[in-house]
């Protein structure tokens, strides 16, 4: 039973550090320091090939403790603790986003990247297109609570589209969708200053225009919805 407990977790990540293990063996042949250090889904990369070296040595410890039955019992608590000891939650986090990152344009890009792909890239979601000069379309499974007075909205969010202007600066919208009602639609901007997330309309002084350009803008990165 111990050595199923830890081929289950082997199992369950073999696929990611497969794939991952690939991009990143030619990555790292590519790309100079400073453009590595931007592609932050390396440093996961790390992390899960840590996590699946300790699966192997503690399955070698396991091996030794095999003989009578209440020593299995003994040693299959022993697995599952030390699992949980090992995992904290920033492996986990960094493990659980390398599930995303495999699905991600920037994996086995190896262009100069303009758009800091990875830093612009939040938990839940993967770059689905760039046009590596000043915008990308991210997927998500996200979702969002906006409020009408008192009553809730849960939204899911079908994009993020991230846009760099002139000066290098990042403005990232979002396309939402009702969960409930899906002809009720909406993108709007959003920002976060000192843990506040904020939701606010691209349309200006009643007119349109911005809102149409960046509808656009999302349809020609792929989004569809």
């Amino acid at each position: 039973m111990s050595n199923e407990i830890i081929e289950n977790e082997r199992n369950k990540y073999k696929k990611t550090y497969t794939e991952m293990m690939f991009a990143y063996d030619d990555l790292r042949q590519m790309l100079d320091e400073k453009e590595i250090n931007k592609r932050t889904f390396i440093n996961k990369v790390d992390t899960l090939k840590e996590y699946i070296a300790f699966l192997d040595d503690l399955e070698k410890e396991s091996k030794k403790d095999k003989g009578f039955f209440s020593k299995l019992l003994k040693s299959e608590k022993n697995i599952d603790d030390k699992i949980y000891k090992y995992l904290t939650n920033n492996k986990k986090i960094d493990i659980e986003k390398l599930e995303k990152c495999r699905q991600c344009k920037c994996r086995n890009c190896v262009k100069e990247c303009t758009m800091n792909g990875c830093l612009n890239c939040k938990e839940k979601e993967f770059v689905y297109e760039c046009n590596k000069e000043d915008a990308f379309l991210a997927k998500s499974d996200d979702t969002v609570t906006l409020y009408n007075g008192d009553e809730k909205y849960l939204f899911n969010v079908a994009g993020y589209l991230v846009e760099k202007d002139e000066d290098g600066n990042f403005s990232r919208y979002v396309y939402l969708i009702d969960s409930k009602d899906y002809d009720n639609q909406h993108i709007l901007r959003y920002s976060k200053f000192k843990g506040e997330e904020s939701y606010d309309s691209v349309i200006v002084d009643d007119k349109q225009d911005e809102l149409v350009r960046i509808n656009d803008k999302f349809i020609e990165l792929g989004l569809k919805v």
